[in-house]
């Protein structure tokens, strides 16, 4: 296994359901958020090795319209550059390099007179690899979701997503859980359902000192449009896999937090399929290691 290193992105949509967070709690608040991420290459079933480098980036705006509304925006940009060495699947070639997510979501929540907190939120995004065509490279779609507080330290509630994804449609649902089980105690949601997948599950503890850890696990899967002139001219690649990680944190400010992720990307999957998303190849990768650095602000 090569001694290379690269970054990961599994723990990108843990910055964004952090930033929305943050936004939700001051209204007309601005947010953003910084996370480079690492993640080593690892082995490939049919020989070789993969791993990337990349960065995720967002910004976001949330307002309360009245009592019982509120409207949010949020842009989110990633880049992954990806490593192929001695590549013995795919035909023998890099499937695919450079490849670039950029994202709009609006998300309207509302709260009925008896406590349900109702929301949906459409999605529009681009995700391809430099070189692929952009209105071939487009998914969109949205998640609603009813939610209710059943005691002060516990709401519960469900959601489903609906995706028109490239060359595939996706339907899933999903569980919301924010239930504060000690004073220290808390199991919640770390990532944002989107058209990569559903929320995931985390188990924080709050530490001495405003530090925080956490363990937690979801399923992600990303799909892209790959480059006109490149090997699958036109075709599509998918990454999946299911990440874990252990997160430690703490809030630099009142604005301002860091984490730090240490985990790993299990049961990893990449595939290859043609313009019309039939199956080409496909390979399972070995678990990789995965380090990563969300630095979250807001004003």
């Amino acid at each position: 296994m090569s001694n290379r290193v690269s970054i990961h992105s599994a723990f990108a949509l843990t910055t964004v359901i952090l930033t929305g967070s943050a936004a939700a709690q001051a209204p007309a608040d601005f947010s953003y958020s910084i996370s480079p991420l690492l993640h080593t290459e690892s082995d490939l079933d049919g020989g070789g090795e993969a791993g990337f480098a990349g960065v995720l980036t967002t910004f976001g705006r949330s307002w309360t319209l009245d009592r019982q509304s509120s409207l949010g925006l949020r842009l989110q940009a990633d880049y992954e550059d990806w490593r192929f060495d001695r590549v013995g699947g795919f035909g023998g070639v890099e499937p695919w390099g450079q490849l670039y997510r950029v994202g709009l979501s609006a998300s309207y929540g509302f709260m009925t007179d008896d406590g349900w907190r109702l929301s949906v939120t459409p999605t529009v995004e681009y995700s391809g690899e430099s070189g692929a065509n952009f209105s071939d490279a487009l998914e969109y779609g949205a998640t609603v979701s009813a939610a209710r507080r059943i005691r002060p330290d516990l709401t519960l509630g469900l959601g489903v997503g609906a995706f028109a994804r490239i060359e595939e449609n996706s339907l899933f649902p999903f569980l919301i859980v924010d239930w504060r089980i000690t004073d220290r105690l808390r199991l919640s949601n770390p990532f944002l359902a989107g058209p990569a997948g559903p929320a995931g599950l985390e188990m924080s503890y709050a530490l001495n000192a405003g530090w925080e850890a956490g363990i937690g696990a979801s399923y992600r899967s990303y799909r892209h449009r790959l480059d006109e002139d490149g090997p699958f001219a036109g075709g599509v690649g998918e990454n999946r896999y299911i990440p874990v990680y252990l997160r430690i944190g703490r809030d630099l400010s009142k604005t301002l937090k860091l984490s730090l992720y240490a985990g790993a990307a299990t049961s990893a999957t990449l595939r290859v399929e043609d313009a019309n998303g039939n199956r080409l190849y496909e390979e399972d990768q070995d678990p990789a290691a995965m380090l990563g650095l969300s630095l979250i602000g807001r004003f």
